[in-house]
């Protein structure tokens, strides 16, 4: 099985004068055969239908569209699948995504935008790099673009798409990048994010006590695995990974890195 279906052939075509959002499901719930292209215009009865049960396939809205970089997945555990990435900037940013952990569901490519009268790109399509569904149940759309690249156009392409999600009661937001060094460490902390690298519930009261006040990496190891320190590393980073213990993502990473129990955990025990 592949991690994610190929981009689906798709070219929006504006059926009225009113902006519009042109997608293929996935699953169809009002029957009709799934993968079939299908359009609507911009409302808010169309910004709050079920677009999880939707389950927007990847689309491209023209063929023969060549990308500039090599595609890169991210696996998104809420959904056990993957997230297809157009460019390693794309990665990054739904790996910030991920640990902000506000985010349940994300779809790549998921729909186009036709914009119609009215708007500054009538006539044109935009096809938002994603979608996504809150952990409030209310849905997103975003657009990557490094904060060097957005000029007059992208501007306002992104401000015309940001009035479609207006219209459409979801939020918008334009994702230009955060520092090299912390998305590099957020990087080596989410490496132990997965499940295999939970510590029993235990050692995971274990470490909130010990680092209460903050303690050093190194000695924090040494303190909760006497026997073997290499072993807990595993353990703390996927707890900072949780936001269970604060660490300065800021700053270059070491056996002297200090990790912090964070107010939610306490507030969390002492609940």
């Amino acid at each position: 099985m592949r991690p994610v279906d190929g981009a689906k052939d798709i070219t929006p075509r504006r059926r009225t004068s009113s902006s519009e959002l042109h997608w293929i499901p996935r699953t169809n719930p009002r029957g009709a055969a799934a993968g079939q292209h299908e359009w609507a215009a911009v409302g808010r009865d169309l910004g709050e239908g079920d677009w999880a049960a939707i389950d927007p396939l990847r689309i491209r809205k023209s063929k023969g569209v060549r990308h500039r970089f090599t595609p890169a997945m991210y696996f998104w555990q809420r959904t056990r699948s993957h997230v297809w990435c157009e460019s390693q900037q794309e990665r990054w940013e739904v790996l910030w995504l991920d640990y902000g952990g506000q985010v349940d569901r994300l779809w790549a490519q998921p729909l186009a935008i036709a914009f119609g009268h009215g708007s500054q790109l009538p006539g044109f399509s935009h096809v938002p790099d994603f979608l996504a569904q809150f952990t409030d149940g209310s849905l997103g759309l975003f657009d990557v673009r490094p904060a060097e690249r957005v000029d007059d156009e992208a501007r306002v392409q992104f401000k015309e798409t940001e009035k479609i999600c207006e219209a459409l009661g979801w939020r918008y937001r334009v994702l230009t990048g955060y520092g090299h060094l912390a998305t590099a460490n957020l990087d080596c902390l989410s490496a132990s994010r997965h499940d295999r690298c939970l510590p029993t519930p235990t050692m995971e009261a274990l470490i909130l006590e010990t680092a209460r006040g903050g303690r050093p990496r190194g000695e924090l190891c040494r303190i909760v695995s006497p026997e073997c320190p290499p072993l807990a590393c595993a353990w703390i980073d996927n707890m900072a990974w949780r936001r269970l213990l604060d660490v300065d993502l800021a700053v270059v990473f070491s056996s002297e890195t200090v990790y912090t129990t964070s107010d939610s955990a306490l507030e969390g025990r002492a609940a």
